[in-house]
């Protein structure tokens, strides 16, 4: 069990651009998959995830300066720092169970496969740490009880791959995405969260008469409404707000321009490689059990390639930081990945709401409160996790958490439950 364990962390810990082509090639392997059309489609994947984190890295690099200047001059006092979801994330798979829920996701994949339960066949392995995140958490709620702990992340999963198979739709008519879905715990449990508060946009008199979307922004702005332009505005805007000097708020603007324009370029080289991929596998999974329409399960990170998603992202960045200055009850301060995490919650918004931004904006704020209040709740039981899996605690700093893991709803909700019942 420890080789396995030690496999899957050494995998991990080469981040996606090598991870999900090494998957690709077991998997298409296992399956019989053609070799050229597996070699073709594992190298284009790992080139677009490679792209996609140049883009947001190199994004998130030119702006920090200027959100910590933000910050400063709003006087913001937080006492938990974010350490990002890569600090997450690898301390997740540091976790001694780690192995085991794998297999038992596999186990239960496999199941529901059979029962015909799901059509969803989750080939994302990387995003299994989202349900060993939540079995870490209910086993330090329980004092290290590994049969619910393991419950719990199979709990996890269940509710998970049921909310994709719902979504399916969405995803294949909004973000044009055929034969795919997003079982990642930290993504799917607010689709329905964007379903009900766009269910309520639409009953309350003005909002559901306000609809902007960047198809309708071009159409009635020209170039002024294209990606390019907005990014510069919203880029200029940021400047601004941090108060940089004039050649600081123009690096900003051009990043954040340069942004809205590659990221979406970036996704459409990863899924050259990955939709053939999973073509293959769905087509030969049909033969073996005729009258299934299965769906390939993938990483939820597709979304941000969205022009709206994007857009509703980049603005929600001084919006989260606001949030964050005069939230009650919440002391986590948003720095370290926090423009990649405003495009991935304001994926579902956006995808309710057809691309109106007006909408997502409003049911991102709401989303995102309720991520900072689990991202504190979460902040105790966060530092044993990555103290657990090697991170050093900085002087001074009693707590750390992530956006990222206020983004797990399910997890929070299930190790509460388990700490209640323990």
């Amino acid at each position: 069990m420890d080789f396995v364990v030690t496999g899957l962390q050494t995998i991990a810990s080469m981040g996606p651009m090598v991870m999900m082509p090494i998957i690709i090639l077991i998997l298409g392997l296992i399956f019989r998959v053609k070799i050229n059309v597996l070699l073709k489609s594992a190298l284009l994947v790992g080139i677009g995830f490679a792209g996609v984190n140049m883009v947001i890295n190199w994004f998130v690099a030119q702006v920090a300066d200027s959100v910590t200047n933000m910050v400063a001059n709003w006087g913001i006092q937080t006492s938990i720092m974010d350490v990002g979801w890569p600090a997450r994330a690898a301390a997740t798979w540091a976790f001694p169970l780690a192995a085991i829920v794998v297999f038992v996701v596999l186990g239960v994949n496999a199941l529901m496969l059979i029962t015909k339960t799901t059509k969803t066949v989750m080939v994302d392995f990387w995003s299994y740490n989202h349900f060993i995140f939540t079995g870490a958490l209910v086993w330090y709620a329980t004092n290290g009880n590994p049969w619910i702990s393991i419950i719990a992340s199979a709990v996890d999963f269940i509710i998970t791959i049921k909310i994709a198979d719902w979504t399916t739709p969405v995803v294949e008519d909004y973000f044009e995405l055929e034969g795919v879905n997003f079982p990642t715990s930290n993504s799917a449990i607010w689709a329905p969260v964007a379903y009900a508060l766009n269910k309520l946009w639409d009953v309350i008199p003005g909002i559901n008469k306000i609809d902007i979307n960047p198809k309708g922004v071009q159409e009635k702005f020209g170039f002024v409404g294209e990606p390019m332009f907005m990014g510069f505005i919203i880029g200029t805007a940021i400047g601004l707000l941090a108060g940089d000097s004039i050649d600081k708020v123009l690096i900003v603007a051009m990043s954040t321009s340069a942004t809205m324009v590659l990221t979406p370029k970036m996704m459409q080289i990863l899924m050259e490689g990955l939709l053939p991929f999973a073509n293959a596998v769905k087509e030969i999974l049909q033969k073996r059990f005729p009258g299934t329409d299965f769906v390939m399960g993938i990483d939820a990170a597709l979304t941000v390639a969205n022009e709206s998603a994007i857009t509703v992202g980049i603005i929600m960045v001084p919006i989260t930081l606001l949030l964050a200055a005069v939230l009650p009850g919440n002391k986590l301060l948003p720095i370290a990945d926090i423009a990649y995490q405003a495009m991935w919650l304001a994926a579902w918004p956006v995808a309710f709401g057809k691309g109106n931004i007006f909408r997502g904006i409003l049911s991102t704020t709401i989303i995102t409160c309720i991520v900072l209040w689990i991202a504190t709740a979460l902040a105790p039981v966060h530092t044993q996790l990555a103290i657990a899996g090697g991170f050093v605690l900085p002087d001074g700093m009693q707590f750390i958490s992530t956006e990222d893991a206020g983004e797990h709803l399910i997890g929070f909700c299930l190790q509460w439950l388990a700490g209640f019942l323990a």
